[in-house]
């Protein structure tokens, strides 16, 4: 006579239930025979009453074909931080202090428009002339840039706004 299995009261109850399914273990007897881990310890994982130890997990993790580090996940003994499973954020590119420096500059409120007009036109023209003098014709790639202003008609000439560059 074959015993009624109870439903598992744990996410992690209910994750192991999926695997023993999976893996054709129709009771936390054949798991324990396949496994080593008392049936009395599976069924209160699956209750939810305790939590496994590393050690059971270590035993299980092979009989039901998943990675210890996934067992541990799953049955809150650790994050995937923690065991390296989850890529770290990608450094965020250093930006170059005079640039940043503009970019403070561009985002100050207390600037006049003609002001961040004359730095966004002086940045952009020192970034033209060194492109040509090295010969560098193509943009490198890199994040989106905000909608341009529109040039000057050719021939035009930007008036220097008072206070900028002299001294």
């Amino acid at each position: 006579m074959s015993r009624r299995r109870r439903d598992p009261q744990s996410p992690f109850g209910w994750y192991l239930r999926r695997l023993m399914d999976s893996h054709g273990f129709l009771s936390d007897g054949d798991l324990e025979a396949a496994s080593g881990v008392s049936a009395s310890l599976i069924s209160r994982y699956q209750a939810g009453e305790i939590t496994p130890t590393p050690e059971n997990l270590r035993k299980l993790a092979p009989v039901l074909g998943v990675r210890l580090g996934e067992l541990m996940v799953e049955s809150g003994l650790a994050t995937r931080e923690e065991l390296g499973m989850v890529a770290p954020p990608s450094p965020k590119p250093r930006v170059d202090p005079v640039l940043a420096d503009a970019q403070r500059h561009l985002a100050d409120p207390r600037l006049p428009g003609e002001v961040k007009d004359y730095l966004r036109a002086t940045v952009k023209g020192a970034i033209a002339y060194w492109r040509q003098q090295l010969d560098l014709h193509t943009v490198p790639a890199g994040p989106s840039r905000p909608e341009a202003e529109p040039e000057p008609a050719p021939g035009a000439v930007r008036p220097k706004p008072s206070g900028v560059g002299r001294r």
